[in-house]
């Protein structure tokens, strides 16, 4: 997460900073590339389950823990705090901008209405906020990883199908789909073109999801088939 400045990165990074982002990069790129599909379902939380609820609140606390803990770790790491200050305010505001989803799970009244009230806002800033903080570790990861790559976009693909299912199909209690949990199912039995046929979308908008879905993991399984078959040719 270096920014361009008159420093060289040599003068700023110590060691042990060095050490700790070449351990940590890739699980946070990770893990906020996957959460940002789950945060769409902030927008229609009240009418899923509780346990689906539940999920969405470990989801946002694991991403609050993890980004505050590196940050501070960072800091306490670099040679130049005020240089890291200055330059990786974008992780401060990934934690700041988890903590404040948290709010709601906090139980406070007139707290929690605001919050929800500005659910829309909240998850267009935090996918700004996590866009900008990850895009060039995220670049230059594509470029060295191929097969991880195309498994990657697989997971975030059912993911985000799952969570795409869940707004536009009736999915939630008392709901033709009991929870997110049932979502995550068909997109797995999709993206593996399986298709068992429990669980299927009844909107157009939902059939076109599944279109791309299943596009998706046949993709996948190509790029996969076409690095083994590489390896095979050379050796």
């Amino acid at each position: 997460m270096e920014s361009a400045v008159s420093k060289p990165s040599s003068e700023i990074l110590s060691p042990r900073l060095v050490k700790w982002r070449r351990w940590t990069d890739i699980p946070l790129i990770a893990l906020a590339i996957g959460s940002l599909p789950i945060l769409i379902l902030e927008l229609v939380q009240d009418r899923l389950s509780e346990s689906d609820q539940t999920f969405i609140t470990i989801v946002n606390v694991t991403l609050f823990v993890a980004f505050a803990l590196d940050y501070l770790i960072e800091l306490m790491l670099t040679r130049d705090r005020r240089h890291y200050v200055r330059t990786e305010w974008s992780s401060l505001l990934i934690a700041l901008s988890q903590g404040l989803a948290l709010l709601p799970a906090l139980g406070l009244l007139g707290v929690t209405r605001v919050v929800r009230g500005m659910r829309p806002i909240l998850f267009v800033w935090r996918l700004f906020v996590i866009g900008l903080a990850e895009s060039r570790e995220l670049r230059t990861t594509l470029k060295n990883h191929a097969v991880s790559t195309a498994f990657s976009a697989a997971f975030l693909v059912w993911i985000s199908s799952a969570v795409a299912f869940t707004v536009v199909e009736d999915v939630g209690d008392g709901q033709r789909v009991d929870s997110f949990g049932d979502a995550l199912w068909w997109s797995a039995a999709t993206i593996s073109t399986v298709g068992y046929g429990d669980i299927y979308p009844i909107t157009a908008v939902g059939r076109c999801i599944a279109v791309f879905t299943m596009i998706t993991g046949v993709s996948t399984f190509g790029v996969v088939t076409a690095k083994l078959a590489s390896i095979l040719i050379k050796t």
